[in-house]
């Protein structure tokens, strides 16, 4: 009697834990994201997880296991590994109530620029006892955009300045005052009466009026992410993100002067949902929300390439008119780089070269072109600006 009474209310936890098991996973919801999902280099943000209970019955434990990516670095929170070396597995144990929601903030350091995406995971829930465990897949992703590092650009004393020196229509001679094309930021040495004021009011910052002209402060930035001549020479990583800092810094410094700038370079932008063009091209604009569009593209541009830079000219060459000014950053030198620049030359364009990493230092440019050479490259992580000479 006392065996069958034993099996019965053995028989009945059992049938209860396995019920509460299967109704633990009903109405349970999960959602992530960042406080602020685009940060630079160097920067501390957020990752937010929301775990929701939206049902009656109470769940004695819960486990969130989050996919994340191996190249940030999480300040709070377990992390096991992973059976990819680029991931980890951010793994977290609650308890919830009945319409119970949790949230818990993990401060993530960003260590790397680059296009991160967290997720996606699985729930797991059951019983009280814990006999029976059910999962629920968790199918969303956040994504985290790390910007480079934008530094300080300053030349040689008796050197021209990087992005004045030589350009063809550096003011406006002139504009159609009906022709009007858009708005732009204020920039220092514009006239007040092309400020838009109504934009201004909308965007609580000085814009200014865009009208069509004759000339044009444009600047193109000519980008090589390849470290060695020949490809399968490898990667030099540090050199690489010197390259892409470089990049970055100058474009910032040409827009804040008024320019409208072009980025052009053979390296590939990543991106975890699709795929994307084997080089790399931003068209001509101005203001900040170009630059925006500029670091997002660095912030995801790859570290190598299997083009070479001159392979990529068709595609912007249409773009660039006589005597446009083109900036031409590399850490290679040689034949086929030097053949690039002496056919800018040849179609009429201003090139300057600058020649990144100490393997250059003593390197000299190709007579009548304005060369600088940027060095630190070992130190990337932590310089506040960078020295052209």
């Amino acid at each position: 009697m006392h065996v069958l009474v034993f099996v019965a209310a053995v028989a009945a936890v059992l049938g209860i834990s396995y019920l509460w098991s299967i109704l633990s996973v009903k109405g349970l919801e999960f959602s992530h994201r960042f406080e602020k999902d685009r940060v630079f280099f160097g920067d501390t943000v957020n990752y937010i997880q929301e775990i929701t209970n939206a049902k009656i019955l109470p769940l004695a434990w819960i486990r969130v296991d989050t996919e994340v990516p191996a190249a940030v670095e999480f300040l709070k929170g377990n992390l096991v590994p992973h059976h990819r070396a680029d991931k980890k597995i951010l793994s977290g144990l609650y308890s919830l109530l009945w319409y119970q929601k949790i949230r818990r903030k993990y401060p993530v350091y960003c260590k790397s620029r680059g296009i991160f995406a967290f997720g996606p995971g699985i729930l797991s829930t059951g019983d009280v006892f814990g006999f029976f465990e059910k999962e629920k897949p968790m199918g969303s992703t956040a994504s985290l955009i790390v910007y480079p590092r934008i530094v300080d650009i300053i030349v040689a004393e008796g050197k021209p300045d990087i992005t004045l020196s030589g350009v063809i229509g550096r003011k406006t001679l002139l504009t159609d005052p009906f022709c009007f094309t858009g708005t732009r930021d204020y920039v220092p040495g514009d006239l007040l009466k092309c400020v838009d004021w109504k934009s201004t009011a909308k965007l609580d910052r000085l814009r200014v009026k865009v009208y069509d002209s004759s000339f044009t402060k444009r600047i193109s930035i000519l980008l090589d992410v390849n470290t060695f001549e020949i490809a399968w020479e490898g990667i030099d990583p540090e050199l690489s993100e010197f390259l892409v800092i470089l990049a970055a810094s100058v474009a910032k410094k040409a827009l804040d002067q008024g320019f409208e700038v072009m980025l052009a370079s053979n390296g590939r932008m990543a991106s975890p949902e699709k795929d994307t063009d084997l080089i790399t091209l931003i068209p001509y604009g101005s203001g900040s929300m170009h630059l925006r569009n500029i670091l997002e593209c660095l912030a995801r541009l790859s570290n190598y390439s299997i083009f070479e830079i001159k392979e990529i000219l068709p595609r912007t060459l249409g773009m660039l008119k006589k005597g446009s000014k083109v900036i031409y950053i590399t850490g290679i030198w040689g034949k086929n780089t030097e053949k690039v620049v002496k056919l800018l030359q040849k179609m009429g364009m201003d090139v300057v070269l600058i020649l990144a990493g100490k393997k250059n230092a003593k390197l000299k440019g190709p007579e009548g072109v304005l060369t600088y050479h940027a060095l630190g490259e070992e130190a990337w992580r932590e310089i506040s600006l960078i020295k052209l000479v």
